[in-house]
């Protein structure tokens, strides 16, 4: 024995050579696993080829898709008008139902007239009184006028005298300053006309403010509408120019609503587009109305304009402050290709769809590249890659692959899976 060369244990030596062959048989177990499932693999989807899937197909028509854009708005009425008391009273009646539809001009509410009904009794005295001073004015200044006129006469005839002797200086002089006082008198007379005549408007503005003021104690509708809920009752005093309406009243019919579009949607907005309003349950029809109005500026913080849309609203379904869903049409496009929206894939290579290949009985599933266009009411517009005619795949396709059997689902177990509780 060389003593240069290290002794290993006895043990040490004996378990070396098995662990090696331990290492070696798993590294072959590992690679013969590995052979089988890339053996297995092919197998598989050869299996899953001749495996008949079933699945349900459309046909590729031609027709007409209406491009819409969903919108969300406000219900807005067209007039609405908030019902204040313009004269301060007590509510003495109401002559109205909360939610009756109302007339321009009806009478709602009533206060107490009889302030106001005393004043304008007041301001009816004295507008005719100044009539009656208007009259004695005027008689006045008619009879001063006849004096002057006569008196001037006197005066001329003693002013010839005069010159020609017959009469001395004094009786000229007085006859001529009586005729020039009656002159003043007339003039005096004829400016109190004047006065009068303006005691008399401002008495007839009295007596039109007073009138205008018991009118307003009958407080009537300015438009057409529903009338709302009364904030007040009979009994309770109510002031000029209150904050908070006594109620509102609504136009109903025509009724508009807002809505925000993108910017981007700009160049095809055009008055008169249809907008259709989702219906609220199964048994109410779908409102129709159409585009009438367009905002001039776009909002900066959200990127969208408004729009208005006006419905005629003749049932009254539509409500000032409700929120509504609808669709505005932009475009109807006609004659084109049309699949339904579940048979459309998207994969890494774009669109594409499952095509039905092969003679009845023995078909196929092929896979078909496509290119899409606008979509709507869950069908799409198919730019290219079919025709007319074709069938497509429209459910069961995850079960599919290129070159799968394919065969029909019976109607019957359709149904059966879209309505489980009907089992």
């Amino acid at each position: 024995m060389d003593l240069a060369t290290p002794t290993r244990p006895l043990r040490q030596q004996w378990q070396m050579p098995h662990r090696r062959v331990r290492l070696l048989m798993l590294g072959g177990g590992i690679a013969l696993a590995i052979l089988l499932l890339r053996g297995q693999r092919p197998q598989e989807n050869e299996q899953r080829k001749r495996q008949t899937v079933l699945v349900e197909t459309a046909t590729v028509r031609s027709g007409r898709l209406d491009v819409v854009f969903p919108l969300t708005g406000e219900v807005k009425a067209v007039a609405s008008a908030a019902i204040r008391p313009e004269v301060s009273g007590l509510l003495q009646q109401v002559h109205f139902r909360e939610g009756q539809q109302v007339t321009t001009g009806q009478l709602l509410l009533s206060l107490n007239p009889a302030e106001f009904q005393a004043a304008f009794s007041q301001a009816r005295a004295n507008r005719q009184k100044a009539e009656a001073e208007v009259l004695q004015a005027r008689a006045d200044a008619q009879r001063t006028a006849t004096q002057a006129r006569t008196a001037r006469v006197r005066a001329e005839r003693y002013r010839n005298l005069g010159r020609l002797g017959a009469v001395s200086n004094d009786q000229k002089d007085q006859f001529v300053s009586e005729a020039e006082s009656a002159e003043a008198t007339a003039l005096s007379s004829s400016s109190a006309v004047t006065s009068a005549l303006a005691n008399l408007a401002a008495a007839r503005a009295a007596e039109a403010t007073a009138q205008l003021q018991l009118q307003r104690t009958q407080i009537r509708s300015p438009i057409p509408g529903r009338a709302g809920q009364l904030q007040i009752t009979v009994g309770n005093y109510v002031r000029s120019q209150e904050t908070n309406p006594l109620l509102v009243v609504n136009s109903m019919q025509p009724i508009d609503v807002i809505f925000a579009v993108p910017q981007r949607l700009l160049s095809q907005l055009r008055l008169g587009l249809p907008v259709v309003l989702d219906a609220t349950s199964p048994s109410v029809n779908a409102v129709r109305g159409r585009l009438t109005s367009i905002d001039n500026a776009v909002d900066p913080t959200t990127g969208t304009t408004r729009i208005k849309s006006s419905f005629t609203n003749n049932d009254q379904r539509l409500v000032p402050g409700q929120f509504v869903k609808g669709r505005l049409q932009l475009q109807r496009l006609e004659n084109v290709l049309l699949v339904p929206q579940t048979a459309v894939q998207t994969g890494q290579q774009g669109t594409y769809v499952y095509l039905v290949s092969g003679k009845p009985k023995a078909e196929k599933a092929e896979v078909r590249p496509i290119r899409t266009g606008d979509s709507a009411d869950g069908n799409v517009v198919v730019v290219s890659g079919l025709q007319q005619g074709d069938r497509v795949v429209t459910k069961g396709q995850f079960a599919l692959s290129p070159g799968a059997s394919i065969s029909e689902r019976p109607v019957g177990q359709r149904q059966q899976e879209d309505n489980p509780d009907n089992k």
